[in-house]
């Protein structure tokens, strides 16, 4: 189990572990805890399962990029997420919206991070809450 993912563009994501209780609320929401146990399954999800997933699936990348992530976003690309209208005053917010929209290259990426997080979180003890960054 990887607490790094590298990405196509050569750059080395930081991951940590997140808190499995959101994610099995999330998956559950979308009918699917079979996934807590083996996350690999979501790459694995016909193109109809994908589509009636899509909203939990962002609520998840969202979760899952804003928490599980250590990297920061660069000041000039919270500048350049500010002009483009997304949030970047709050860490969590700022680091979902700039790995969804600046840093991660497609889908396939996408999944191999949510994958990825969900991996390092299902073979971890609950993560403990960073000063100034607290989970929700």
């Amino acid at each position: 189990m990887s607490d790094t993912l590298e990405l196509k563009s050569g750059r080395v994501l930081h991951l940590r572990p997140v808190r499995q209780a959101a994610i099995r609320h999330l998956l559950l929401q979308f009918g699917r805890s079979d996934l807590l146990d083996e996350p690999e399954k979501l790459l694995e999800l016909s193109s109809k399962a994908q589509f009636a997933a899509l909203e939990v699936t962002e609520r998840l990348f969202t979760y899952l990029a804003g928490w599980g992530v250590e990297d920061n976003p660069p000041e000039e690309d919270l500048e350049t997420l500010a002009e483009l209208g997304y949030p970047a005053d709050k860490k969590h917010l700022a680091r979902a919206n700039w790995l969804r929209y600046l840093v991660l290259e497609d889908d396939s990426e996408v999944s191999d991070f949510i994958a990825a997080v969900m991996t390092l979180t299902l073979g971890t003890e609950e993560p403990e809450q960073e000063n100034g960054d607290r989970q929700q």
